[in-house]
């Protein structure tokens, strides 16, 4: 058990501890005859922690007063107090779909029934009782995708459940058939990609003569057609596709991550946290001569993946770009924000983009194989170390280790490794060199 540091008695024979200097202080109680309550408080303030520390103490002995178990909770409980807490997060405006939170609540009614039985006490449940988890749903024909999301939501349900007497959050593998497993590192060459920009300026322009758009985007059930606006708003489609164009064009040149862009606002890029400045840079390995270009510093916020840091992005030209677009070119205004609607201002949602996304490629007709938004990060990648970039510099731009960058891209890395060594010797300013600014930019923004 690991020790137990500044440990304080709390009103009602309870304690609060934390396991190390400055970390999060925990909360642990014993109720007669049933066991020891064990709870993260979440907050490093001593304060807070005994003020959480005693309303939990109350709520455990006025539970015994009442007669009721305070540890050993059935299932059918801890539903009730989960779908509980899932109304008042609706209330909140903390969950978007409504429908999306009630199937949680109905599925979970349904497979613990099934697997369990909703009297059971959830503090019997072991982790062995969890592992038929995966076989169970598999039996059932349901696809890999979706059993890993039903495996995280069966873990945020024993996670908030631990105060109703959860002992176990369970471990569970999803393993995924060799056959079935996504080519990560597969990505587009330069000449699809190429096609791709081209193929973003027809997406952008209108879909009519008439100057409309139409979003009708190719779905193939009749429900969903009937779910489409019938009457489009312009601006706001105009402005979506404008914003997935500069998306494609920045996360191609700059290596972030999707969700480092745009997604959650916590998250998403702000004006404040890009930089342009002016540079010499070289844009091929051919030329003798670097060429003034406008580079972008783009500062990752620490909410994100692999936290904060300097991303240096050649292709200022398209923030610049955007930057006239937008409507909202604020300092703490977001860099991708939907420009109308009820979101305006506010970045738009990765659903939103991928849908976007999945129609441009499938005007593109391509089908060499099942590119996400992802595969331009990938692009980046294998473009920056084919044209000689050093390794490090790449993994710290994309913000991984050098081993982890050599794992993923060794295929990259192993062609032609003596002649790029050779050409960037040549061919590279070492002051370039030494800030990783030297990059092929092989598409122009038209």
């Amino acid at each position: 058990m690991a020790e137990e540091l500044n440990a304080t008695p709390t009103i009602g024979g309870g304690r609060i501890y934390q396991r190390k200097e400055g970390g999060s202080w925990q909360f642990c109680l014993w109720v007669e005859g049933e066991g020891r309550i064990r709870k993260s408080l979440k907050t490093s303030d001593k304060s807070l922690a005994l003020r959480e520390a005693e309303r939990l103490t109350l709520d455990a002995r006025a539970a015994q007063m009442a007669g009721n178990k305070v540890l050993a909770s059935t299932l059918a409980q801890c539903l009730a107090h989960y779908e509980e807490h899932q109304d008042e997060r609706m209330l909140l405006g903390e969950i978007r779909s409504v429908d999306n939170a009630r199937y949680k609540v109905r599925f979970l009614q349904r497979v613990l029934t099934e697997m369990f039985g909703l009297e059971r006490p959830i503090s019997t449940i072991t982790q062995k009782d969890w592992d038929a988890f995966i076989p169970y749903r598999g039996r059932q024909g349901a696809a890999l995708d979706t059993i890993r999301a039903e495996c995280c939501l069966i873990r945020n349900f024993c996670r908030f459940s631990r105060q109703y007497g959860c002992q176990v959050v369970p471990e569970l593998f999803v393993k995924v058939p060799k056959s079935q497993r996504s080519r990560r590192t597969e990505t587009f060459t330069s000449e699809e990609f190429h096609t791709l920009v081209w193929k973003l300026e027809d997406f952008v322009a209108p879909d009519t003569e008439d100057g409309l758009y139409l979003r009708d985007w190719g779905l193939g059930a009749a429900k969903a057609r009937e779910k489409m606006p019938k009457v489009v708003n312009q601006d706001l489609e105009r402005s979506r596709r404008e914003l997935l164009r500069f998306f494609v064009l920045v996360a191609a040149a700059s290596g972030c991550r999707p969700h480092e862009l745009a997604g959650e606002e916590q998250g998403s890029l702000r004006w404040r946290d890009v930089e342009f400045k002016d540079v010499l840079v070289t844009v091929s390995l051919s030329q003798k001569e670097p060429t003034p270009k406008t580079v972008a510093i783009l500062k990752i916020r620490k909410q994100t993946k692999t936290g904060e840091r300097s991303v240096p992005m050649v292709g200022g030209k398209y923030l610049k770009a955007l930057k006239a677009w937008s409507r909202f070119s604020g300092p703490d205004d977001y860099v991708f924000a939907d420009q109308y609607g009820i979101r305006a201002g506010k970045p738009p949602y990765m659903d939103s983009l991928r849908l976007q996304w999945r129609e441009l490629l499938r005007r593109m007709k391509f089908t060499r194989f099942k590119p996400d938004l992802y595969s331009l990060r990938h692009y980046f990648a294998t473009q920056r170390l084919q044209s000689g970039a050093p390794p490090y510099l790449v993994a710290k731009t994309l913000g991984h280790s050098i081993q982890e960058l050599t794992n993923v891209y060794s295929h990259v890395l192993m062609e032609n490794e003596g002649v790029i060594r050779q050409v960037w010797r040549d061919n590279t300013p070492q002051e370039l060199q030494d800030i990783g600014l030297v990059v092929s930019e092989p598409w122009e923004l038209r």
